[in-house]
């Protein structure tokens, strides 16, 4: 089974896919999670790579009010439907396309690594369940649905890290060899 789709290793399909994914991104990031940062004077649990306690979380669905989980759940939850998929599939397909001329064992490793951009996507998804689940469940917040939603926050973070650190490398490596054939 192949980790990346066939087409995705088109140079054009791949730059369509990261143009979506990554208007996707702005409008979450410039949109949504500004304005619910704006509204709760704290970063939504989308922008805690290091997760957060019960407390946090309470106070931050707290200061939230009911308008701020509306936007949450109604504006914010459904863009991120759509993000972790793209964003899986742009930096699996790209970690493919640059590492193609790159030699092994880089080029094993690259590839080996490109699927976790998947489990980034299902830690994300897994993410935006819980908080959409601590968002409806308040002010009777479980701490245990608390505590899942933050190590689902800090696994998306990790693998996430691991995938963008493995697409820079790719291309730092893929960069590096068109220069010396330049």
């Amino acid at each position: 089974m192949r980790a990346v789709p066939k087409r995705l290793t088109d140079g054009r399909v791949l730059f369509a896919t990261f143009l979506l994914a990554a208007i996707v991104y702005g409008a979450m990031v410039l949109g949504t999670l500004a304005e619910l940062q704006r509204i709760a004077g704290a970063k939504p649990f989308d922008l805690r790579p290091g997760g957060y306690d019960f407390a946090d979380a309470t106070a931050f669905i707290a200061a939230l009010g009911p308008d701020g989980r509306a936007l949450y759940l109604w504006r914010q939850l459904p863009l991120d439907t759509l993000y972790p998929g793209l964003f899986a599939l742009v930096c699996a397909g790209a970690i493919h396309w640059f590492s193609r001329p790159l030699r092994d064992p880089l080029r094993r490793w690259l590839r080996a690594v490109a699927p976790l951009a998947y489990l980034a996507a299902l830690a994300d998804y897994l993410e935006n369940i819980l908080i959409a689940r601590m968002l409806v469940s308040f002010p009777d917040l479980p701490e245990g649905l608390v505590r899942a939603a933050s190590t689902a926050s800090m696994s998306k973070s990790v693998l996430t890290t691991v995938v963008m650190t493995a697409l820079l490398i790719a291309m730092i490596s893929y960069g590096a060899r068109h220069l010396k054939r330049a």
